[in-house]
Protein backbone atom coordinates (compact mmCIF):
# COMPACT_ATOMS: atom_id res chain seq x y z
CA UNK A 1 0.00 0.00 0.00
CA UNK A 2 1.52 3.34 -1.08
CA UNK A 3 2.04 6.22 1.33
CA UNK A 4 -0.58 9.01 1.07
CA UNK A 5 0.40 12.07 -0.92
CA UNK A 6 0.67 15.49 0.73
CA UNK A 7 -2.61 16.56 -0.88
CA UNK A 8 -4.36 13.62 0.69
CA UNK A 9 -2.85 14.48 4.09
CA UNK A 10 -3.93 18.11 3.78
CA UNK A 11 -7.42 17.07 2.74
CA UNK A 12 -7.66 14.70 5.71
CA UNK A 13 -6.49 17.37 8.14
CA UNK A 14 -8.90 19.89 6.61
CA UNK A 15 -11.73 17.41 7.04
CA UNK A 16 -10.94 17.22 10.76
CA UNK A 17 -10.09 20.87 11.39
CA UNK A 18 -12.99 22.46 9.50
CA UNK A 19 -15.75 21.13 11.79
CA UNK A 20 -13.67 22.16 14.81
CA UNK A 21 -13.22 25.69 13.45
CA UNK A 22 -16.91 25.93 12.65
CA UNK A 23 -17.75 24.72 16.17
CA UNK A 24 -15.42 27.32 17.71
CA UNK A 25 -16.88 30.13 15.63
CA UNK A 26 -20.37 28.93 16.47
CA UNK A 27 -19.51 28.97 20.17
CA UNK A 28 -18.07 32.50 19.94
CA UNK A 29 -21.09 33.80 18.05
CA UNK A 30 -23.51 32.13 20.45
CA UNK A 31 -21.64 33.59 23.43
CA UNK A 32 -21.69 37.06 21.94
CA UNK A 33 -25.39 36.70 21.16
CA UNK A 34 -26.04 35.59 24.73
CA UNK A 35 -24.20 38.64 26.07
CA UNK A 36 -26.14 40.87 23.67
CA UNK A 37 -29.42 39.36 24.83
CA UNK A 38 -28.47 39.88 28.47
CA UNK A 39 -27.54 43.51 27.77
CA UNK A 40 -30.84 44.15 26.01
CA UNK A 41 -32.74 42.49 28.85
CA UNK A 42 -30.98 44.70 31.41
CA UNK A 43 -31.69 47.78 29.30
CA UNK A 44 -35.37 46.87 29.04
CA UNK A 45 -35.61 46.45 32.80
CA UNK A 46 -34.07 49.87 33.30
CA UNK A 47 -36.36 51.40 30.68
CA UNK A 48 -39.41 50.00 32.45
CA UNK A 49 -38.27 51.68 35.67
CA UNK A 50 -37.37 55.01 34.09
CA UNK A 51 -40.07 55.61 31.48
CA UNK A 52 -43.12 56.10 33.78
CA UNK A 53 -41.21 58.46 36.10
CA UNK A 54 -39.74 60.41 33.18
CA UNK A 55 -43.21 60.78 31.72
CA UNK A 56 -44.55 61.98 35.07
CA UNK A 57 -41.78 64.58 35.29
CA UNK A 58 -42.41 65.74 31.72
CA UNK A 59 -46.13 66.15 32.44
CA UNK A 60 -45.37 68.27 35.49
CA UNK A 61 -42.88 70.54 33.75
CA UNK A 62 -45.05 71.05 30.65
CA UNK A 63 -48.45 71.37 32.38
CA UNK A 64 -50.12 68.42 30.68
CA UNK A 65 -51.73 65.18 31.81
CA UNK A 66 -51.29 64.56 35.53
CA UNK A 67 -49.36 67.75 36.38
CA UNK A 68 -51.94 68.89 38.98
CA UNK A 69 -51.62 65.65 40.96
CA UNK A 70 -48.08 66.20 42.20
CA UNK A 71 -46.67 68.52 44.81
CA UNK A 72 -43.22 70.06 44.37
CA UNK A 73 -42.05 67.94 47.30
CA UNK A 74 -43.04 64.81 45.37
CA UNK A 75 -41.35 66.07 42.21
CA UNK A 76 -38.04 66.66 44.01
CA UNK A 77 -38.35 63.16 45.49
CA UNK A 78 -39.07 61.91 41.97
CA UNK A 79 -35.78 63.44 40.82
CA UNK A 80 -33.88 61.56 43.51
CA UNK A 81 -35.49 58.27 42.46
CA UNK A 82 -34.81 58.94 38.78
CA UNK A 83 -31.16 59.77 39.43
CA UNK A 84 -30.74 56.68 41.58
CA UNK A 85 -32.28 54.38 38.97
CA UNK A 86 -30.56 56.00 36.02
CA UNK A 87 -27.01 56.28 37.28
CA UNK A 88 -27.00 52.67 38.50
CA UNK A 89 -27.89 51.63 34.95
CA UNK A 90 -25.89 54.32 33.11
CA UNK A 91 -22.99 51.99 32.15
CA UNK A 92 -25.49 49.85 30.24
CA UNK A 93 -26.42 52.68 27.90
CA UNK A 94 -24.72 54.67 25.17
CA UNK A 95 -23.23 58.13 25.51
CA UNK A 96 -26.28 59.57 23.72
CA UNK A 97 -28.59 58.26 26.45
CA UNK A 98 -26.38 59.58 29.23
CA UNK A 99 -25.96 62.98 27.59
CA UNK A 100 -29.66 63.43 26.78
CA UNK A 101 -30.65 62.42 30.33
CA UNK A 102 -28.36 65.02 31.86
CA UNK A 103 -29.61 67.67 29.42
CA UNK A 104 -33.23 66.92 30.34
CA UNK A 105 -32.56 67.03 34.07
CA UNK A 106 -30.69 70.33 33.66
CA UNK A 107 -33.85 71.76 32.09
CA UNK A 108 -35.93 70.33 34.94
CA UNK A 109 -33.93 71.35 38.01
CA UNK A 110 -31.38 73.86 39.20
CA UNK A 111 -28.90 72.07 41.44
CA UNK A 112 -26.35 74.79 42.18
CA UNK A 113 -27.77 76.02 45.47
CA UNK A 114 -26.31 76.10 48.94
CA UNK A 115 -24.60 73.03 50.38
CA UNK A 116 -27.25 70.49 51.35
CA UNK A 117 -30.07 72.40 49.63
CA UNK A 118 -32.57 70.45 47.56
CA UNK A 119 -32.75 70.91 43.81
CA UNK A 120 -35.02 73.75 42.66
CA UNK A 121 -37.67 73.12 40.02
CA UNK A 122 -37.13 75.21 36.88
CA UNK A 123 -40.69 76.46 36.71
CA UNK A 124 -43.13 78.63 38.65
CA UNK A 125 -45.50 77.98 41.55
CA UNK A 126 -48.32 80.40 40.73
CA UNK A 127 -50.35 78.35 38.22
CA UNK A 128 -49.82 75.20 40.22
CA UNK A 129 -51.12 76.85 43.37
CA UNK A 130 -54.10 78.26 41.46
CA UNK A 131 -54.91 74.84 40.01
CA UNK A 132 -54.30 72.75 43.13
CA UNK A 133 -57.10 70.17 43.34
CA UNK A 134 -55.90 67.56 45.82
CA UNK A 135 -57.96 67.06 48.96
CA UNK A 136 -55.48 64.92 50.89
CA UNK A 137 -52.76 67.59 50.93
CA UNK A 138 -53.23 71.35 51.26
CA UNK A 139 -51.07 73.70 49.23
CA UNK A 140 -48.18 74.96 51.36
CA UNK A 141 -47.05 78.53 50.66
CA UNK A 142 -43.50 77.57 51.62
CA UNK A 143 -43.40 75.50 48.43
CA UNK A 144 -42.81 78.70 46.47
CA UNK A 145 -39.16 78.47 47.47
CA UNK A 146 -38.92 75.15 45.63
CA UNK A 147 -39.35 76.86 42.25
CA UNK A 148 -36.83 78.89 40.28
CA UNK A 149 -39.29 81.41 38.86
CA UNK A 150 -40.93 84.08 41.04
CA UNK A 151 -44.70 84.31 41.40
CA UNK A 152 -44.90 86.78 38.51
CA UNK A 153 -42.59 84.74 36.30
CA UNK A 154 -43.80 83.47 32.92
CA UNK A 155 -43.13 79.93 31.76
CA UNK A 156 -42.62 80.66 28.09
CA UNK A 157 -43.99 78.54 25.29
CA UNK A 158 -40.46 78.47 23.90
CA UNK A 159 -39.14 76.85 27.08
CA UNK A 160 -41.96 74.30 27.01
CA UNK A 161 -41.12 73.40 23.42
CA UNK A 162 -37.42 73.15 24.28
CA UNK A 163 -38.28 70.84 27.16
CA UNK A 164 -40.43 68.60 25.01
CA UNK A 165 -37.70 68.36 22.38
CA UNK A 166 -35.19 67.34 25.07
CA UNK A 167 -37.63 64.75 26.43
CA UNK A 168 -38.24 63.26 22.97
CA UNK A 169 -34.48 63.19 22.33
CA UNK A 170 -33.96 61.20 25.52
CA UNK A 171 -36.67 58.69 24.65
CA UNK A 172 -35.30 58.34 21.12
CA UNK A 173 -31.82 57.61 22.49
CA UNK A 174 -33.27 54.99 24.84
CA UNK A 175 -35.28 53.33 22.09
CA UNK A 176 -32.21 53.29 19.83
CA UNK A 177 -30.19 51.50 22.51
CA UNK A 178 -33.01 49.00 22.93
CA UNK A 179 -32.94 48.13 19.21
CA UNK A 180 -36.70 48.46 19.14
CA UNK A 181 -38.30 47.82 15.77
CA UNK A 182 -41.74 46.77 17.02
CA UNK A 183 -44.87 48.88 17.16
CA UNK A 184 -44.85 51.69 19.69
CA UNK A 185 -47.65 50.07 21.71
CA UNK A 186 -45.30 47.18 22.52
CA UNK A 187 -42.72 49.29 24.34
CA UNK A 188 -44.57 52.25 25.77
CA UNK A 189 -47.29 52.52 28.36
CA UNK A 190 -50.80 53.86 27.61
CA UNK A 191 -50.06 56.78 29.93
CA UNK A 192 -47.01 57.78 27.89
CA UNK A 193 -49.04 57.66 24.67
CA UNK A 194 -51.92 59.57 26.26
CA UNK A 195 -49.66 62.40 27.34
CA UNK A 196 -47.79 62.67 24.04
CA UNK A 197 -49.37 65.99 23.04
CA UNK A 198 -47.57 69.21 22.11
CA UNK A 199 -47.00 71.84 24.81
CA UNK A 200 -49.20 74.90 25.02
CA UNK A 201 -48.31 78.57 24.80
CA UNK A 202 -46.87 80.73 27.58
CA UNK A 203 -48.00 79.93 31.12
CA UNK A 204 -48.52 83.30 32.81
CA UNK A 205 -47.50 84.00 36.39
CA UNK A 206 -49.32 86.12 38.95
CA UNK A 207 -50.21 89.70 37.99
CA UNK A 208 -47.36 91.99 39.01
CA UNK A 209 -49.67 94.02 41.30
CA UNK A 210 -50.79 90.94 43.25
CA UNK A 211 -49.05 90.17 46.54
CA UNK A 212 -49.52 86.42 46.94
Amino acid sequence: MSDPSWTEVVSAIAGIVTPVVIAIFGFIIARRQSRSDLLLKARFESYNKLAPDMNRLMCYLTFIGTWRDDSPVEIVALKRRLDANFYVAAPLFSGDVNESYRALMDLSFSTFGRWGQDAVIRSGAYRRRQSWVRKDVAWDDSWKAMFELPETGIVSGESLTEYRVAYDRFLFALVTDLNITRARAEYTTPRVSLNASPPRNDIAGAPSTQND
